[in-house]
């Protein structure tokens, strides 16, 4: 029970646009954007927590679901930063968008990793893994778009071309829901059956 109730956790991040969206026709009153990260990202964290320690004691590649929480810790660290609004770092603040885009494109990726630490359990993982693979494709190649696009600036701009903010609404409003969709269902799926 614990392990599903970890990996439905784990999901909240990736319904980060959605709570932004609801945020901005005021549902979720006073957060901002900012707050938002922070705290789906805490509670994300925290469900990888505890995933780790379950599935370590019964998987053979729980290894893999490490780089998940990582980026999720990093991602806490990252957004704390910016909300906190302290002169901690000020020189740096700039930094705080490419490396946010940075952790969240790879979330998908590092999702992937946690669906196939779960290959072992005799459900089909195909179509997790399928979705997965897509969303990592997808965020990987806008990550590699972001990269160049910033490569190529100075460093103190904050304004991305079209193509790299239409790419970023298609992961944010459609990949990352449908990958945290992808982990609830794996939870509900297994209720009724045993889960390592």
């Amino acid at each position: 029970m614990r392990t599903k109730i970890a990996i439905a956790l784990m999901s909240v991040i990736f319904m980060l646009a959605v709570a932004i969206i609801s945020n901005m026709f005021y549902l979720l009153p006073g957060s901002n954007e900012s707050v938002l990260v922070e705290l789906m990202s805490t509670i994300s964290f925290f469900g990888s927590l505890i995933f780790l320690s379950d599935a370590r004691k019964v998987l053979p590649r729980w290894y893999l679901a490490v780089p998940f929480c990582i980026s999720l810790f990093l991602l806490v660290i990252v957004s704390f930063w910016e909300v906190s609004g302290e002169e901690l770092l000020s020189d740096y603040r700039y930094l705080v968008t490419p490396i946010m885009i940075t952790l969240l494109a790879l979330l998908s990726p590092f999702s992937l990793l946690v669906f196939l630490s779960l290959h072992r359990h005799p459900d089909s993982m195909k179509a997790y893994l399928a979705v997965s693979s897509v969303a990592s494709i997808i965020s990987v190649f806008s990550l590699f778009f972001a990269v160049w696009e910033i490569s190529l600036r100075h460093s103190h701009e904050v304004s991305f071309s079209d193509g790299l903010i239409a790419i970023y609404l298609l992961y944010w409003l459609v990949v990352m829901p449908i990958t945290g969709l992808s982990f609830i269902h794996y939870a509900l799926k297994q209720r009724n059956t045993k889960i390592p």
